[in-house]
């Protein structure tokens, strides 16, 4: 008996209900999917509102690589409070700059969404 046999044997003789397909990346198909079903079948993430909370974050960490290029990679003369002061001016604009690019993203999508579902 081949290793197929065995395991169609051992199917059928414990039957179990039918259960629905759990995916657990987007490659998994559902039994007897196709290409097209498949996309389908993957639930998309949910799309997150803009946060000024994420920006700031983001600008942190800008910041903060921002300084240490300025002042230790770049060599500059500048004392270390002026490099601070270069580095605070970076956080306020990247943080403005990618709140708005979220806040843009986000519209972006809720419009494609609500035009897609028409």
């Amino acid at each position: 008996m081949s290793k197929k046999e065995k395991r169609r044997a051992a199917r059928q003789a414990f039957p179990q209900g039918k259960a629905s397909p759990v995916l657990r990346s987007r490659y998994d198909l559902p039994a007897g999917g196709s290409r097209g079903r498949r996309r389908s079948a993957v639930a998309k993430p949910g799309l997150k509102p803009p946060s000024l909370k994420r920006a700031a974050i983001q600008g942190v960490i800008l910041a903060a690589l921002y300084f240490v290029i300025i002042q230790w990679l770049w060599k500059s003369n500048a004392p270390v409070g002026a490099n601070l002061l270069f580095s605070a001016a970076g956080f306020l604009f990247y943080t403005g700059a990618a709140y708005w690019l979220d806040r843009f993203r986000y519209q972006r999508a809720l419009r494609k969404s609500k035009s897609s579902s028409k």
